[in-house]
């Protein structure tokens, strides 16, 4: 099977309040309490612990799980490209008993990376009765690069709440596909409520000329937490190219997502949804923006006429020339946020960007009444 490279997204395990009622790390392995077979064709094909931190399907020492994802250490995994094509794989993990005849709200959480695209079946499931019926609490899709992966989040209160012998089992259907790795199991009873919405959306709605990195194909987003209601654990991170036809690319619980190979001059459809054990906020918005044009081939018609800016790669001095008075300089960074202003009213003069970071800025210009648009570099 061939390799792929991939931008991956910073995820963390879940954390937070609550009852907790069951949690596996398998720091000590696969406990014996848990059911561990194959009804495929080879009964030795079954989960295994691993604590390379490499995600299957990427080259070897990658180690995106651990820089990832919330895997840590030891976790479980099925390599179905290590086993091959030996036949049809049925593989499930089920938990030992747990009495919920008390709890009334009760959620299921584990970080995970699922690598698919060959006509694996992967589902999270819950009995109620012991183990001898299951329902189906969700099967695993993959977004466009065949992955899934991130903090899973599910109430499974509908199926096991009030039972004094409910389970959970993961199940693993292929035969010669990628493979699933997943890691702390928390089973739980949250207490507070879902967050608010995050707040602060950067690139902002509507924007347009947003900063792509030359050299990698890069572009940011960023928001701030709720300020007000229970905090978010995760944000989940959902973007497309078509106005309410958005996947999902994974969670988050730092405040900014980047990815390189973004396309110029192409608008995009995104919002960020944030979690926690108790849900999702409500009200999460779809925006949008529309991407930089290419630099390599970009014309004049961005160009001020009689106005000139230089260097395009700074140390220090950004300088301009005019043959008419500056009125307005703004500054904005690869997020869109604006990091200088000023209103010169002069018509040559320096501008000390020392104090910038590193990275791809648009410097936008208003001479005479007219408007321009520059890329600059920041060394």
């Amino acid at each position: 099977m061939k390799k792929i490279t991939l931008l991956a997204i910073l995820m963390v395990a879940f954390i937070t309040n609550a009852q907790i009622i069951l949690t596996e790390d398998f720091e000590a392995g696969i406990p014996t309490t848990w059911s561990n077979t194959n009804a495929g064709v080879d009964p030795t094909e079954i989960f295994t612990i691993t604590n390379t931190g490499d995600a299957i399907g990427y080259t070897a020492g990658n180690g995106l799980l651990y820089s990832n994802t919330g895997i840590a250490g030891n976790y479980v995994e099925i390599n179905s490209d290590d086993y091959g094509a030996n036949g049809a794989e049925d593989i499930s993990l089920i938990s030992p008993a747990m009495n919920l005849s008390t709890y009334t709200n009760i959620k299921l959480s584990f970080d995970s990376w699922l690598k698919g695209g060959y006509g694996e079946v992967v589902t999270v499931e819950a009995s109620a009765d012991g183990g001898t019926t299951w329902t189906v609490v969700e099967t695993m899709g993959l977004d466009a690069n065949a992955n899934n992966y991130g903090t899973k989040l599910y109430d499974i209160s509908s199926v096991v709440a009030g039972s004094a012998t409910a389970h959970i089992k993961l199940r693993w259907n292929a035969n010669y596909s990628w493979g699933w790795s997943f890691d702390n199991i928390v089973v739980q009873q949250p207490e507070g409520s879902a967050p608010n919405v995050a707040e602060n959306l950067a690139p902002a709605d509507g924007a347009t000329d947003v900063a792509v990195d030359p050299s990698t194909g890069l572009v940011m987003w960023s928001w701030d937490a709720p300020s007000s209601g229970d905090a978010p654990t995760n944000y989940e991170f959902f973007l497309g190219t078509v106005s309410g036809n958005l996947n999902s690319y994974g969670d988050t619980n730092g405040n900014t997502i980047g990815f390189n190979g973004m396309p110029y001059n192409t608008t995009f459809y995104w919002k960020v949804v944030p979690y926690n054990a108790v849900g999702a906020a409500v009200g999460a918005v779809e925006m949008s923006f529309t991407t930089m044009e290419d630099p390599a081939l970009a014309t004049d018609k961005n160009a001020i006429e009689g106005f000139k800016l230089f260097p395009t790669v700074v140390q220090k001095e950004l300088n301009f020339t005019s043959t008419d008075t500056v009125e307005a300089i703004t500054i904005f960074n690869i997020l869109g946020q604006k990091v200088y202003t000023s209103t010169p009213d002069v018509k040559n003069a320096s501008v000390d960007l020392s104090s910038l970071q590193s990275g791809v800025y648009s410097v936008q210009v208003k001479v005479a009444g007219a408007s321009g648009s520059y890329k600059i570099i920041k060394e």
